[in-house]
């Protein structure tokens, strides 16, 4: 623990190497920035707040933080739900969301470099600007920063047509515990030259350094695209209806599902009535690329989507059908999918972000709400999530009337059932939101200990003092 006259030093260390108006001990900025969207009952303790605008700035207080012996929470836009983004022990919080310029694009090379506090957004937006697609994307984009996004390795809604974030990642730069800065791939396309270091950041959690600046891919955008919900009568459908769609010539780009109960709970939250009259237990939405401009092309495209459609509807895979007409009607319709995570917030949800061989997603399923049922009979537990790259989201939800930390307790006490359910079935207890503080004791349930032996060996070679994040992952 830091003296009294030890912390002033690091403050007067702080304030020089950023400035004193971008270093805050104010309790509503600790509370605010200490901490990210996850409620894990643990303290939000940090000790200090910086915000530094450069590459340097964040060296100079990297150096500050290691000759006083204080460790490091990077922080970006805090949108994650495992407690990574979270100081509970003194930590300096380092801030990125300042670092927000788009610092170049390249049109030619399909390439945009940027500052780390750039959010996901923007990122997409500077990309259209120029008729090129960022196609990393997930409901929280407009807070969510990039530079998190490599950190968690974030996922989204179109994982299942484009990949993850370390997919889209050419370049990086890092400062490590020791103030030097990395400078891991640029826009090079080929470098065949020994360990692929980049990769190492991506999906790290700020346990191995500061990402300050990145290099990403951008792709040519589809022509258009079409989006449909379809109404299913359990999981078993819905994989009959992925299957089918997946066999067809369409090109799928999303199928997202989500239970009858999240579609309540967004109707409450936003108001609106039900795009079905009558209520079912699986909502499907489903995106298809349109390949070529044109009116024929959309035609063509929709007339096949129809025809897979009106075939699962005569084996009674789906009950019903909406395709949007419009890009309004689009856009609302994804909606319903994107504001589930908001329309619960207010009922403080545990969640549990795994990932499934999708060919036993409803096997899992029907067992983990058995075992919910038995455990945790009064808390109600919903599902959605990207099905076509087996990402699912578990909530269970708080009733009213139960206080938080006695609802904590019970849930975390069923996250051991939970997670070795993940485990008899093939998958891994994080999909996309990483590992953080919620999920450190359970990691065995995906990570063998030779596995972990090397995390640790890399944690030691690039942070030896442990000075960033600690008590993440491990």
């Amino acid at each position: 623990m830091d003296t009294p006259t030890e912390h002033s030093s690091l403050h007067r260390a702080l304030v020089a190497a950023v400035g004193d108006e971008r270093c805050t001990t104010t309790p509503e900025d600790l509370a605010y920035y200490g901490s990210d969207r996850c409620r894990g009952g643990w303290p939000v303790r940090p000790s200090m707040v910086v915000f530094p605008r450069s590459i340097a700035e964040v060296q100079a207080v990297v150096r500050a933080c290691a000759a006083f012996d204080t460790a490091i929470v990077p922080s970006g836009g805090r949108t994650g739900l495992a407690g990574a983004a979270t100081a509970t022990a003194g930590e300096v919080v380092l801030s990125l969301e300042k670092m927000r310029q788009i610092l170049a694009i390249d049109p030619a090379a399909r390439t945009l470099r940027c500052e780390p506090g750039v959010t996901l957004q923007a990122v997409q937006e500077a990309a259209a600007a120029h008729g090129l697609l960022y196609p990393v994307d997930y409901a929280s984009k407009g807070s969510a920063q990039i530079g998190g996004s490599l950190a968690t390795n974030a996922g989204g809604v179109k994982v299942l047509r484009y990949g993850l974030t370390r997919d889209w990642v050419l370049g990086l730069k890092a400062v490590l515990a020791s103030g030097a800065c990395l400078d891991l791939g640029g826009a090079l396309v080929k470098n065949n030259t020994g360990y692929d270091l980049r990769q190492l950041f991506i999906g790290s959690e700020g346990t191995l350094g500061v990402i300050v600046e990145v290099t990403l891919r951008l792709a040519r955008p589809p022509a258009d695209a079409l989006v449909a919900l379809c109404a299913a009568p359990d999981d078993a459908a819905v994989l009959a209806l992925f299957a089918r769609l997946r066999a067809s010539d369409l090109t799928l780009s999303a199928f997202e599902c989500l239970d009858e109960g999240c579609l309540r709970h967004v109707l409450v939250h936003r108001g609106g009535a039900s795009p079905f009259a009558e209520p079912s237990p699986r909502l499907v939405l489903v995106e298809v690329e349109v390949p070529f401009p044109g009116p024929a092309a959309r035609e063509h495209t929709e007339a096949a989507l129809g025809d897979v459609l009106g075939a699962a509807a005569e084996a009674d895979e789906i009950g019903d059908a909406l395709l949007a007409a419009t890009p309004a009607q689009a856009r609302g319709l994804w909606a319903l999918r994107e504001d589930i995570s908001e329309s619960l917030h207010r009922h403080t949800p545990h969640k549990a972000d795994i990932a499934l061989p999708v060919a036993r997603i409803a096997e899992f399923l029907a067992a983990w709400r058995l075992a919910v049922a038995a455990r945790l009979p009064e808390i109600e537990a919903l599902c959605f999530g990207h099905i076509g790259d087996g990402n699912l989201h578990l909530n269970l939800l708080r009733p009213e009337g139960l206080e938080l930390p006695e609802f904590l307790a019970r849930v975390h006490g069923f996250d051991d059932e939970t997670y070795a359910l993940v485990q008899a079935h093939g998958g891994s207890i994080s999909a996309e939101h990483g590992v953080g503080l919620l999920k450190r004791e359970h990691l065995h349930y995906t990570r063998t200990p030779e596995e972990l032996a090397i995390f640790r060996g890399i944690k030691t070679a690039l942070d030896p003092r442990g000075m960033f994040n600690p008590g993440k992952i491990f």
